[in-house]
């Protein structure tokens, strides 16, 4: 064994051994059941929950350690030699227990789960029985002659032995990691807050620290009740126990449910010895004190565990949030990048013919300025796409305006008119005048319509010469306005047609595979639909209600 880790063992066993002392002079019930603890039995709940936390090599310490700290309360044992070998057997058994908790089920000793709780329940039935057989058939013959006092004093001796270790097993696992350095600021201490709390009413001065306050007061309320009555049987009202029991475990899960059950513990132990209780009556307490432990530990786990699962489920949801947002931001990125390429496509050509221009101003003069006024039409518009996008893909925001289709489509067209005019692509218009004004985000309409006719466009370019791109528009059921473009080219493949909507799903050698998808999600949020209608020749539809989208 290392320096180190002697320096570290000593200070364990040092407070093991001060816990044990403590724990005998607090549930030594000598004076009530005088068979219920021998002077070198060690506390089986504490060594259990010491092995368990900090490794089964410290097993042959514990025997020397608790033999001699239950010294100053029991005296030392006139046949010292066979105390100390049954104080050794009994650690023996404990030792074999922990290690099938940890080495064999692999049990987390922190208390982590129901399965947790219930392999040490198991172990801590075959603990107590270990420490009921080795105290009782350890004793001289002439102690208990008679078969059924062995017996009777088994069992006395088990539950005596079961309780201890629900009780103080849980407790010491639950709390060993928890950091206690800031119980002094909890505002309970503070009794100027507490005077401030009861002169309000408890209503602007209640916090957690008050409730655990009145959780205490409540435990104490019931043992008053069980044992305050001198002319009334104490078994009657024992239920009355579990009310402020369940209220803790409730609101505090596993750890307030085993402090619980430690402080009523000790509580029924202390008022059982001022009373000088009957070793039947103590035995009956021990048994309704049993079935009490049992049901709070799993209370209190199962609240424990349901937190924790709450606590994961949020968590993964802050996980997805955040992905969600990711993936928008992506998905924003992506879309602007799509719409601004060719609007600054368009403003680099401009740039450059204006550039040549500028070699004969005085014959160019009136060619230049139209091109200047184009270069400031495309960057302005590629400036109202990227702050349209970016505000429908942070919240689906759209700022309604009312317009014809007719004037939409025409500036679509004039975007669109000198790429076409050099494939020698003509545009044939079906518009119905009678159409009503409708009420949409013209620059995301503009969007779609755009992106409708540069695919058609790209489209004829390997295409019958001349090619054709029809817009039509009428009106349809529901309060609905359909507009479509039709082109004669070379239609959609088969293998497309189920893709064409996905992002980044595209047949072109260039192409980023956003333009329908982008579309058909800026229609989807006016309350329209996107569709193919036709692949020879290829047609794509898509509606708007007039009335504008739903809030």
């Amino acid at each position: 064994m290392q320096k180190i880790k002697l320096n570290i063992s000593w200070r364990v066993l040092l407070a093991f051994g001060l816990a044990s002392l403590v724990l005998d002079a607090l549930s030594n019930p000598q004076t009530v059941l005088p068979l219920a603890l021998a002077p070198w039995t060690p506390p089986p709940g504490l060594t259990l929950a010491f092995l368990l936390m900090y490794g089964l090599h410290y097993a042959p310490l514990l025997v020397v350690v608790t033999f001699l700290a239950s010294m100053p309360i029991y005296g030392v044992p006139q046949d010292w030699l066979p105390a100390l070998w049954a104080a050794g057997l009994l650690m023996f058994g404990l030792w074999g227990l922990a290690a099938l908790l940890l080495k064999v089920w692999r049990i987390d000793p922190r208390l982590g789960s129901q399965r947790d709780l219930t392999l040490l329940l198991m172990v801590a039935v075959a603990a107590a029985w270990l420490d009921a057989s080795v105290h009782v058939f350890s004793r001289s013959p002439e102690a208990a002659p008679d078969a059924w006092a062995w017996m009777a004093d088994l069992v006395n001796f088990w539950v005596g032995a079961l309780i201890r270790i629900l009780i103080i097993t849980p407790l010491v696992l639950v709390h060993a990691k928890v950091d206690w350095r800031g119980w002094r600021n909890w505002p309970i201490w503070d009794w100027s807050l507490v005077r401030s709390g009861v002169r309000s009413g408890w209503i602007g001065g209640w916090n957690l620290s008050r409730e655990i306050l009145l959780q205490g007061i409540a435990i104490a309320i019931a043992l008053w009740i069980i044992f305050g009555f001198a002319y009334t049987d104490e078994f009657k009202f024992f239920y009355l126990l579990f009310l402020p029991m369940i209220w803790i475990a409730m609101r505090h899960g596993i750890r307030g449910a085993t402090i619980a059950l430690g402080a009523s513990h000790v509580g029924i132990n202390v008022i059982l010895a001022w009373r000088g209780s009957h070793a039947i009556t103590v035995v009956e307490f021990q048994m309704l004190m049993l079935g009490l432990a049992i049901t709070m530990l799993f209370l209190g786990m199962t609240v424990t565990a349901r937190r924790a699962a709450e606590e994961r489920l949020h968590q993964r949801e802050a996980e997805l949030n955040q992905v969600m947002r990711l993936a928008s931001a992506g998905e924003m990125a992506q879309a602007i990048a799509h719409e601004l390429n060719q609007p600054l496509s368009a403003v680099a050509n401009y740039a450059r013919a204006s550039r040549s221009m500028l070699d004969d101003p005085a014959r160019h003069g009136a060619l230049l300025a139209e091109t200047l006024e184009k270069i400031d039409r495309e960057a302005n518009r590629a400036g109202q796409v990227m702050r349209r996008l970016r505000e429908f893909f942070r919240g689906g925001g759209l700022r309604s305006e009312i317009f014809t289709l007719a004037g939409v489509i025409n500036e679509s067209l004039s975007y669109a008119k000198r790429r076409s005019e050099r494939q020698n692509i003509l545009f044939k218009l079906a518009l119905d005048e009678s159409l009503p004004r409708i009420n949409a985000d013209r620059v995301q309409m503009g969007t779609v319509l755009h992106n409708l006719l540069a695919n058609a466009i790209e489209a004829l370019a390997s295409g019958p010469d001349p090619g054709e791109i029809e817009i039509s528009t009428q009106r349809v059921a529901d309060g609905m306005i359909q507009i479509c473009v039709t082109d004669n080219g070379g239609g959609i493949s088969k293998d497309m047609e189920g893709r064409l909507f996905e992002s980044f799903a595209t047949s072109k050698a260039d192409g980023m595979g956003l333009g329908l998808a982008i579309s058909r999600t800026l229609v989807q949020a006016h309350g329209g639909e996107l569709w193919l209608a036709g692949t020879h020749p290829t047609r794509f539809c898509f509606t708007l209600p007039i009335s504008g989208p739903k809030p």
